[in-house]
């Protein structure tokens, strides 16, 4: 992986009316555009702001609470950092081509992992999608004999990841993705999923979007049944299982685990498709191990730390949603020329890195 210039993408200074204040007591907590902050000081190489709450008397530097706190590096390393961490490179070559030392990268990792969960949670609700693919992708951790999955859960119409979890492959993991799945949409009950042949799917797909009831005992004595759950006409569950023959996919079986094929048949016409697939989720799986660096396949690539793997995969994946564009997704022009469309617009880094508490890009 050859070295980058960060000249072009290092992050300008936000400006006060997108920051807000810290201190939980203050009423202007987490509330940008009160104009509330004042300049007090710069301070550092970087000449970062120390700011003032007019509202609560509080002062707190900028990059309180964000991914570059208490970051000792300058500003433009500290990007570098981030930026080949995103396209591939591993701790080491990060550190040499950053020209940082190897624990600036490491710690650096651990924050925007963190940051970009937390970014993650504060961004993503009340989607609403007509179907979702979702899929395991294997990794390892401490050494090859510890695997450590990736799981996520994909919106096939924007190639948005809706959940990412890490784990052991089990129930407790495909519980953990498809109930932060389904607390992160609109109408959890209007929606076709796409899954592999994992039994966990099939198993607690009626539980986490469908509609629990309560049957009646037989007689006055005893006690109840357990709740049952029932699958409405809107929704369904549908099983793609690759059959394969040393590493060759010989034939692939659909199941249609839950609900009826006619509204199967009804969303795999709004989405372009003539049979039920996940493909979607499967370029995602190509795209992510090519961004992180402990995810290639046939290598030894494998992170010595559980900590370290799942912070590189959350920060992936923030720079996935909301960074990159994807060629597969257009929009209009504002001035229509010819037949000419515009790609989805990057978000800049600046807007993932360095933001204030509550107000995360």
């Amino acid at each position: 992986m050859g070295s980058m210039n960060t000249t072009q993408t290092t992050p300008t200074r936000p400006q006060l009316e997108t920051l807000a204040c810290v201190n939980e007591r203050c009423e202007s907590y987490g509330q940008a555009g009160r104009n509330n902050l004042t300049v007090r000081k710069r301070y550092g190489k970087d000449q970062i702001r120390y700011l003032r709450c007019r509202c609560c008397g509080a002062e707190f530097s900028e990059r309180k609470n964000t991914a570059l706190w208490n970051t000792k590096v300058s500003e433009e390393k500290a990007v570098s950092v981030a930026e080949h961490l995103a396209e591939g490179c591993s701790l080491k070559a990060t550190a040499r081509l950053a020209k940082v030392h190897p624990s600036v990268v490491t710690r650096l990792n651990r924050k925007v992992g963190i940051h970009a969960e937390a970014f993650h949670d504060e961004r993503v609700h009340d989607v609403e999608v007509v179907a979702l693919q979702a899929d395991e992708r294997h990794g390892y951790a401490q050494d090859k004999s510890q695997p450590q999955w990736e799981a996520e859960v994909i919106d096939p119409v924007s190639k948005f990841v809706v959940s990412h979890g890490q784990g052991q492959r089990a129930e407790a993991l495909i519980r953990c993705l498809l109930e932060d799945a389904a607390r992160r949409l609109t109408r959890r009950q209007e929606l076709v999923l796409y899954t592999d042949g994992e039994a966990s799917y099939a198993s607690l797909f009626p539980e986490i979007f469908g509609v629990a009831y309560q049957p009646s005992r037989n007689g006055d004595r005893g006690r109840f049944p357990k709740l049952r759950y029932r699958i409405p006409r809107t929704l369904a569950h549908v099983q793609i299982v690759k059959q394969r023959e040393g590493q060759r996919v010989v034939a692939v079986e659909i199941r249609y685990a839950h609900g009826s094929r006619r509204c199967v048949q009804r969303i795999l016409k709004q989405l372009g498709y003539t049979t039920p697939n996940t493909s979607a989720i499967e370029r995602r799986n190509g795209t992510a191990r090519r961004m992180n660096a402990h995810q290639v396949r046939h290598s030894l690539a494998f992170s010595r730390r559980d900590d370290t793997k799942v912070a590189l995969g959350w920060w992936g994946l923030t720079v996935y949603n909301w960074s990159r564009p994807h060629r597969a997704l257009r929009l209009p022009l504002l001035h229509p020329q010819g037949k000419k469309t515009s790609h989805r617009a990057p978000r800049p880094w600046h807007s993932i890195l360095p933001t204030t508490s509550g107000q995360f890009g």
